[in-house]
């Protein structure tokens, strides 16, 4: 028993002093925030970070709102799935008899496969929003710093994403 809380304090300790190694360059006195850039976030940028933003920054408001509802309709229905799969999962592993837990089971891998359909309709959203963009400023953000997606075909008929960044 001893041994355990000796353990427990040692291991404590380390998790401290590793947080405090890792905070301390943040509270020298060299750790202030460098100045803010002049360089703005292109449209491209803004869509990699939430699908619509750099269609709404393009000025094509119902894409942009299309989009972003259609991504915020996709992860809240994947999160609610999750929340139901979680509690069918408690109730199955809770069950008094064998065709409760059958029934619990069931509920709980059917609403796992709809959490990760959803999660899969918002990666979706995501991409066909990165080529809509894409699409939409193809030569215009040509300045060093800005970002270039590329859409290739390969040989066997594949669709090929590449990301570039401008010096």
């Amino acid at each position: 028993m001893q041994n355990q809380r000796k353990a427990g304090r040692t291991g404590g300790a380390a998790v401290c002093f590793i947080l405090a190694v890792l905070l301390l360059p943040l509270q020298g006195p060299g750790a202030e925030n460098p100045p803010p850039s002049d360089r703005k976030l292109g449209s491209l940028e803004k869509s990699l970070i939430f699908p619509g933003w750099g269609q709404i920054s393009e000025n094509r408001w119902l894409k942009g709102a299309a989009f972003a509802a259609a991504e915020l309709a996709c992860l809240g229905a994947a999160l609610v799935h999750d929340g139901l799969g979680n509690e069918n999962y408690a109730l199955y592993r809770a069950a008094a008899d064998e065709a409760e837990a059958v029934r619990y089971r069931r509920l709980v891998v059917r609403h796992d496969g709809r959490r990760n359909a959803f999660l899969l309709a918002a990666a979706a959203v995501w991409a066909v929003n990165l080529i809509d963009i894409y699409r939409l400023i193809q030569g215009k953000e040509t300045k060093p710093g800005s970002l270039s997606l590329g859409i290739e075909h390969g040989p066997s008929r594949e669709l090929r994403l590449s990301f570039g960044c401008r010096f």
